[in-house]
């Protein structure tokens, strides 16, 4: 294990000057874990995996070292630095931060979106302002790229933001095109929160020597969040919602749930109560995601429902209690929506609904990721953590019960 004891500033981290006072100038006082690790490792250009809890600082422990590394050179027909988000929402979000970080370290860097769904004349326009820095989804990048309006012969990093994500089915194909058309000499770095032994075995073939940054035990999941399961019927599921809603009354709250109609399901029961919510699916327009999302930072939205693939990377602060309505089929996917709360080193509620079956699975997840599971019950408005025996002889009658009616529906 590296030792990063001692590394209290910025500077030590062998970052330019105005990079690391940029650091300062945004907020931040130290380095995070991930940071400390990953900085000088990225300004000697070495291929990286980056593994570390949501909330850790992942974004700038790249792009500061790839914005240091770039700032001298001159811009040319095809960006210094790509990054690849698989959702337009992260999309913005990350060149939201490059900019603010090349705007408070006073370098003259552009920075370019390149989204699916808009004008292709557009982006081809604003390629042609030579930027150095391109942030954007896999589909659209490759479609530029194939076209020859996008060229990736100079650039110096390549991120893959979200790795694992972006090595599904779903993106695969085009994240390969972009691998196999940068140099060799570009500096490659995957992060995510988790990043699978199949993620790392597809990306190794393009990287050179790749180093492992595995912080996936940092304690963010088990120092700044509270996980919190009760057991609840599937059928069961929108109703216990509603009753936690009266019991908890959230300041911020994300809904989870596995698929859309449970999505559009769960918003139908919290409108019921007259709370603000609003929700957001990968199949709808860009503009009406964008809009749902800005209204739940502001705060004009307590709720704001989603699912998996619609919601991972987003940032949105002050999020105090995440509620999962099902345990995700890809039990790291709870790590991720998990960490949507307890950011910034703020306390945050992660709350599970599960029956005997996902309780195993979540159970196995927290003793590999090191977290617990708080067995809680809800009785006349009140939220209660009986003793651990009794929450499981609840769990065995209510499955009882459940083989009973389906039984009686048979």
């Amino acid at each position: 294990m590296c030792n990063y004891s001692g590394m209290n500033d910025f500077s030590s981290l062998n970052l330019d000057a105005p990079t690391a006072a940029a650091f300062e100038r945004l907020g931040f006082s130290a380095p995070t874990q991930i940071q400390t690790l990953a900085i000088p490792k990225a300004l000697k250009k070495r291929d990286l995996f980056l593994q570390s809890e949501t909330g850790t600082g992942k974004t700038l422990a790249y792009l500061a070292p790839a914005v240091s590394g770039i700032r001298n050179l001159e811009p040319g027909r095809g960006p210094l630095l790509l990054i690849l988000c698989p959702t337009q929402e992260l999309s913005v979000q990350v060149a939201r931060q490059a900019e603010l970080l090349v705007e408070a370290a006073g370098f003259k860097l552009g920075v370019v979106s390149l989204l699916g769904g808009s004008p292709l004349s557009r982006q081809e326009s604003a390629l042609k302002r030579k930027p150095h820095i391109v942030v954007g989804t896999p589909g659209r990048i490759a479609d530029l790229g194939r076209a020859g309006i996008l060229r990736l012969d100079r650039l110096e990093f390549l991120v893959l933001d979200e790795g694992d994500r972006l090595f599904s089915s779903e993106y695969r194909e085009q994240v390969l095109w972009v691998l196999e058309n940068s140099s060799s000499r570009t500096c490659k770095i995957l992060a995510s929160a988790t990043i699978s032994t199949s993620t790392k075995r597809l990306a190794s073939g393009f990287m050179k020597d790749p180093i492992s940054i595995d912080l996936k035990d940092e304690g963010v999941l088990s120092r700044d969040i509270e996980h919190w399961v009760f057991y609840v019927e599937h059928r069961k599921r929108l109703d216990f919602l509603r009753k936690l809603e009266r019991a908890l009354k959230p300041e911020k709250c994300l809904v989870f749930a596995g698929s859309g109609e449970r999505v559009r399901r769960a918003e139908e029961r919290l409108e019921s109560l007259g709370v603000s919510v609003e929700s957001i699916l990968a199949r709808e327009e860009k503009e009406q995601r964008r809009v749902a999302i800005e209204r739940f930072q502001r705060g004009d939205l307590r709720y704001l429902a989603t699912t998996d693939l619609s919601a991972r990377g987003l940032d949105i602060p002050g999020i105090s209690h995440v509620i999962s309505l099902d345990f995700p089929e890809e039990s790291s996917w709870y790590v991720h929506r998990a960490g949507r709360t307890g950011r910034a080193g703020k306390p945050g509620v992660s709350i599970l609904l599960a029956d005997a079956l996902e309780l195993r699975r979540a159970s196995r997840l927290a003793v590999d990721r090191g977290f617990v599971f708080r067995t809680k019950v809800l009785e006349e408005g009140r939220v209660l953590e009986p003793p651990v025996e009794e929450f499981f002889e609840r769990v065995e009658k209510g499955e009882e019960e459940k083989r009973a009616y389906r039984k009686s529906r048979s």
